[in-house]
């Protein structure tokens, strides 16, 4: 059984993304298994790699450069379950076949509510790889508390016992009903004996339309509400560990092409996120681009600001705030803020004291 100090952060497969995953340092990295989620953007065929499973392996070798043989797990309910490739091959199934060759430790994620192909993928890759596999279990799987019987009807048709199985509760949206996550796991079945049990669910806004140009403080609810757990169930007989959306709505979506956005940094504190929000680069009148490195100048001067030496983001926020001629942009700013993210939760999780 393993303990609740791990992170799972759940990351669309994108270039910010990625690059901000293996811009950790390896003693972060220690304490984290990514929870990738394939989008249809990323598979999206380009001129270099035509076709769908071009994209797909490509998808695997970001995934061995950038995490090389770690562990992650790896989930495509975002894509259209009639998707299959030009052979007619499920694209989980070709996606774990690319890894396998890469060395890469893709775990596949399932659910309660997937169709026969899907599962019968996530079967097919149990069975080769024998590293078990993650069950994902969304509020819409509770009507009336955990589906006890369904979960142990499906691990079993999928060859695998819980002790081989990462068990995953995920919110999505952190709202009130979040804070009985813990005493909707004691009704799970084995509780004790699942690989792992992790509880996630994200409090960032689906944007940042709604404030003003400035700096503002936003609760990191989801974080608050696991902690604020934690502390009343000290004796709880199997607590969970921590997941989250990082600095990301839940709720996937992909921004229209050419998007106003704003040049705004996102910036993770203890208890809150620091949000220094600039206007639309693409605003009549703005100032544009250059308001990164400008907004980077006041964060650094600010008391909460964890200096360069603390992650790669931080060290990128540093060195964009010195040299404001190289402003940066959407990506980059995003890849900055989720190192950060990333590398504050996983010390924060595994400074906790034993309960």
């Amino acid at each position: 059984m393993v303990g609740y100090k791990h992170y799972v952060p759940v990351l669309r497969w994108k270039r910010a993304e990625w690059t901000a995953l293996g811009d950790l340092r390896p003693a972060e990295k220690a304490r984290i298994t990514p929870l990738v989620e394939i989008t249809p953007r990323s598979i999206e065929p380009r001129k270099k790699q035509p076709t769908l499973a071009a994209m797909l392996a490509k998808n695997a070798a970001d995934m061995q450069k950038h995490w090389g043989s770690r562990p992650l797990f790896v989930d495509l309910w975002l894509l259209d379950a009639d998707l299959r490739l030009a052979g007619g091959a499920h694209p989980l199934t070709f996606l774990a076949q690319e890894a396998r060759r890469l060395g890469v430790a893709l775990i596949p994620i399932t659910g309660l509510r997937r169709d026969r192909e899907y599962q019968d993928a996530v079967g097919g890759i149990v069975a080769r790889d024998n590293r078990g596999l993650g069950l994902r279990l969304f509020r819409d799987d509770f009507p009336s508390g955990a589906p006890q019987v369904e979960i142990q009807r499906l691990i079993a048709k999928l060859g695998t016992v819980p002790r081989e199985t990462d068990l995953l509760l995920d919110f999505q949206i952190t709202d009130q009903q979040c804070t009985s996550s813990f005493r909707l796991c004691s009704g799970l079945p084995s509780l004790r004996d699942w690989r792992t049990l992790t509880v996630l669910s994200g409090a960032f806004p689906r944007d940042l339309s709604k404030l003003k140009v400035g700096q503002h403080f936003l609760p990191r609810s989801d974080w608050r509400g696991w902690r604020s757990q934690l502390d009343a169930n000290p004796s709880f007989h199997r607590i969970p560990a921590y997941g989250d959306y990082a600095i990301q709505h839940p709720i996937y979506s992909e921004p229209p092409e050419r998007a106003n956005f704003s040049a705004s940094i996102r910036y993770t504190l203890e208890k809150d996120w620091l949000v220094m929000r600039g206007e639309g680069v693409f605003t009549d009148g703005s100032p544009g681009f250059p308001q990164w490195p400008a907004n980077a100048q006041l964060l650094c001067d600010r008391i909460e600001f964890c200096g360069r030496n603390f992650s790669a983001g931080d060290a990128y926020i540093q060195e964009r705030s010195e040299n404001p001629n190289r402003t940066g942009s959407a990506e980059t700013w995003l890849r900055a803020g989720l190192n950060h993210h990333m590398t504050l939760v996983a010390r924060g999780v595994a400074s906790l004291g034993e309960p």
